[in-house]
C-alpha cells in the first residue's frame, strides 16, 4: 500500500500516527534486507501483523522443492518478528491442470503447516482474483477452504476483500470459517467499474457491503488482524498519510465500536476485539497497514 516509502519511512510515519502494527511485503522486506528488518522492528513499537506472500510453489518437483525452503526460512524469520501469519501463495499452474496443481500445493502446504504451528505461525493460503493467474490458481474462497481443511484443523487462508468480496454465498462462507480458518483479513472496497486489479477504492467509496461484511466476522468469532491493503491511483495522487488517516476513520465507523471482545485462544499474546495483540484492556479499534512493493503488481 506505502509502495514509494521505505520499510524506514513506513515504520516512522506508522508510529507517529498512532498506529499498533504494520505488515510487510515480501518486495519490500526483501529489498531491504530481512536482518536489517528484523532489528528495525524490534526496536519499534509496532507489532508485526502479516508477512506474505512466499512460496510460488508451481507444478513442478524442483519449484516445489524451493517454494518449501523458501517458506521454511521465512516461517523463522516471521517468528523473529512475532509476527501472527504468513501468507503463502500457489504461483502459477504452467499448463498443469487445476486438480494436479492444487495437490502439490496442497501437499506443500500440509508439510509446511506443523513446522509454522511449532513456531507460533498461522500459515495462511493466499486466494487472488483469477485475472492474475500468473500469481495463483487458488482463486475463490471455496478453493482455498478445500486445500486448507485437506491439510487438517490448523489450515486456513486470507480474506482479501477485493480478490473475494464479489463471491457468492460470502457472508455464509465468513460465517463459518470466521473463527478457524480465516486467518488474516485484507481490507478496501471495490469500485463499480475498473478494468485493473491495482485500481482499488477506498473504505466505503466502492460497492461492497462493508458493514456487513465486518458484522459477519465479529459474530463469527475472527479475532485476527485488519490489513489494509489499498492499492490505486486515487491513493496515490490522496498521499499516503491523507490515506492512512481516512481509512482508520472509515474502519471505526464500519466495525461498532461497542463490541466486546470473546475469549479467543492464547497461542500468542491474547488479541483484542480488534485483532490488536493487548497486554492489557482492549483499547480503540485499530487496524494494521500493508507496505506492498512495487514488484508485486497485484
Amino acid at each position: 500500500m506505502l509502495r514509494r516509502w521505505s520499510l524506514e519511512e513506513d515504520v516512522r510515519h506508522l508510529e507517529r500516527l498512532g498506529f499498533r502494527s504494520i505488515s510487510l511485503a515480501s518486495t519490500k522486506l526483501e529489498a531491504y534486507g530481512v536482518e536489517r528488518a528484523v532489528r528495525l522492528l524490534r526496536a519499534s513499537t509496532l507489532e508485526v501483523a502479516h508477512v506474505g506472500s512466499y512460496g510460488w510453489f508451481g507444478t513442478e518437483r524442483a519449484s516445489v522443492r524451493r517454494g518449501i525452503e523458501q517458506v521454511r526460512r521465512m516461517i523463522e524469520r516471521v517468528h523473529r518478528l512475532d509476527g501472527d501469519a504468513l501468507f503463502v501463495i500457489s504461483g502459477g499452474r504452467d499448463g498443469a491442470t487445476w486438480e494436479a496443481a492444487a495437490r502439490a500445493y496442497g501437499d506443500a502446504y500440509a508439510r509446511l503447516l506443523p513446522e509454522a504451528t511449532a513456531a507460533g505461525v498461522r500459515l495462511a493460503i493466499e486466494v487472488i482474483h483469477p485475472l492474475r493467474q500468473d500469481l495463483s490458481f487458488v482463486n475463490t474462497l471455496a478453493d482455498a477452504g478445500e486445500i486448507a481443511r485437506a491439510a487438517g484443523r490448523l489450515g486456513g487462508y486470507v480474506l482479501d476483500l477485493f480478490h473475494s468480496g464479489w463471491e457468492r454465498r460470502l457472508m455464509e462462507t465468513i460465517r463459518r470459517d470466521a473463527a478457524g480458518r480465516i486467518h488474516a483479513v485484507q481490507i478496501s472496497d471495490v469500485k463499480r467499474v475498473t478494468l485493473r486489479t491495482l485500481d482499488r477504492a477506498l473504505l466505503g467509496k466502492g460497492i461492497l457491503p462493508l458493514r456487513a461484511i465486518f458484522r459477519a466476522l465479529e459474530r463469527g468469532g475472527y479475532r485476527g488482524w485488519y490489513e489494509a491493503e489499498i492499492i490505486s491511483d486515487d491513493l496515490e495522487r490522496m498521499g499516503y498519510e491523507r490515506a492512512l488517516r481516512q481509512t482508520r476513520a472509515a474502519f471505526a465507523r464500519l466495525v461498532s465500536p461497542k463490541r466486546t471482545p470473546s475469549r479467543v485462544r492464547t497461542r500468542r499474546p491474547v488479541l483484542d476485539g480488534a485483532g490488536r495483540a493487548r497486554r492489557s484492556l482492549p483499547g480503540r479499534t485499530g487496524l494494521d497497514t500493508v507496505p506492498s512493493g512495487p514488484a508485486r503488481g497485484r
